[in-house]
């Protein structure tokens, strides 16, 4: 009989009503995970009734399991209180994963816990006042309880360093990754296939994350306004994303935009995670220009598909983009946005080329097994 290892993940982001990109990296670390259940038992925890909403996944060698009755009351009691409630008592010895900062109390265990980013210490105006106080209030706890600390890019560990000198020796780097049999140039049926299901236009500027301070978005439609001044096409700018928060001045912008004839394109509905690579594929650029990321998976989900990417000049993508399909810029130069909108626009149908990388999950799951192996 072969001996399987225990692979514990609290799971409650892959079951929220709108998924956040945090749910994302849970939902593809699960998935990767599955194609390992020679070596590892996957177990998956998700707050009670959610069992249903795991089902749309497809999950074949995952054991879902549910915490009690009453998510408000058992989240705070597992994560904002000093309660000994040793979780691995109920769900099992193992290995815990925490994707999403929070951690629990673990009597047996072992944890590994993400921090994507500190942007709550060096941007907290930009943060949601609710989970600002939240991660303030109880950050420094969930960093005791952890072995490890994952944070998802070089730049990410260094700033969490800064911030929480007292964990160096528990962090260590994972990058995260894409799918590259899902993230790749789809050929024109299904790219006008998918573009009719929405009634997108055939070539746009792209914009996909939360509608969110930290994301830029009012200098990129400031930017967009000055791009339409200066070129003869006009590109509609389409954003997709989920509404997030402190974001009253950016639908007002929009708004404002749209009244006075400029093409900024929201979609009414919800756009399918599957129809992404289409999407991507057919646009001139996809326009990034946060001023503050962990790491960023939407730039390297559309390089994979081959097409260019305008991203703010911050060190994280100098580490995860490739430089030759990729114009950096100062997030906070408008002019400057706008005139690489027009020599992207110009460079349409030149440099479409698909950008190989090795940040793919496959990878993120070999190296997070490469620090689980020094705990155990």
């Amino acid at each position: 009989m072969i001996f399987r290892r225990r692979i514990i993940i609290e799971a409650d982001s892959i079951v929220a009503n709108k998924m956040s990109g945090i749910g994302h990296t849970t939902l593809e670390l699960i998935r990767e995970l599955e194609n390992f259940t020679d070596k590892f038992k996957i177990t998956i925890i998700v707050p009670y009734g959610k069992k249903q909403v795991v089902e749309k996944y497809g999950f074949k060698n995952v054991l879902v399991r549910s915490l009690p009755p009453g998510y408000r009351y058992v989240n705070y009691a597992l994560t904002r209180t000093s309660l000994p409630i040793p979780v691995d008592i109920i769900y099992g010895r193992g290995i815990y994963i925490f994707p999403n900062y929070k951690t629990w109390w673990l009597l047996f265990s072992r944890s590994v816990t993400f921090v994507d980013d500190v942007a709550f210490k060096i941007y907290p105006e930009t943060i949601n006042p609710k989970n600002l106080a939240y991660l303030n209030a109880n950050f420094d706890t969930w960093l005791k309880r952890s072995n490890k600390i994952i944070t998802i890019s070089r730049s990410a560990k260094k700033e969490f360093e800064k911030f929480f000198p007292l964990y160096r020796n528990k962090v260590e780097t994972v990058y995260l990754g894409i799918n590259p049999l899902v993230f790749y140039p789809r050929d024109k049926n299904e790219i006008s296939k998918v573009l009719n299901k929405y009634n997108f236009p055939n070539k746009s500027f792209l914009f996909i994350g939360n509608l969110e301070p930290r994301k830029n978005i009012l200098n990129l439609l400031e930017a967009y306004s000055s791009y339409c001044v200066i070129s003869k096409i006009k590109l509609p700018l389409l954003i997709i994303g989920g509404d997030g928060w402190k974001n009253n001045d950016i639908h007002k912008k929009i708004k404002d935009l749209q009244k006075t004839g400029h093409k900024v394109i929201v979609p009414d509905r919800y756009v399918s995670d599957d129809d992404l690579p289409a999407i991507y594929t057919s646009a001139t650029a996809l326009v990034h220009v946060a001023i503050h990321e962990g790491f960023g998976l939407p730039p390297l989900q559309a390089q994979s598909c081959g097409t260019p990417v305008i991203a703010s000049n911050l060190s994280v993508f100098h580490e995860t983009l490739k430089k030759e399909n990729t114009y950096y810029v100062d997030p906070t130069n408008i002019n400057q946005i706008a005139n690489f909108m027009i020599k992207a626009e110009k460079q349409f149908s030149r440099n479409r080329i698909k950008n190989r990388t090795n940040l793919t999950w496959e990878n993120t799951v070999m190296n997070l097994f490469k620090i689980i192996d020094t705990m155990v």
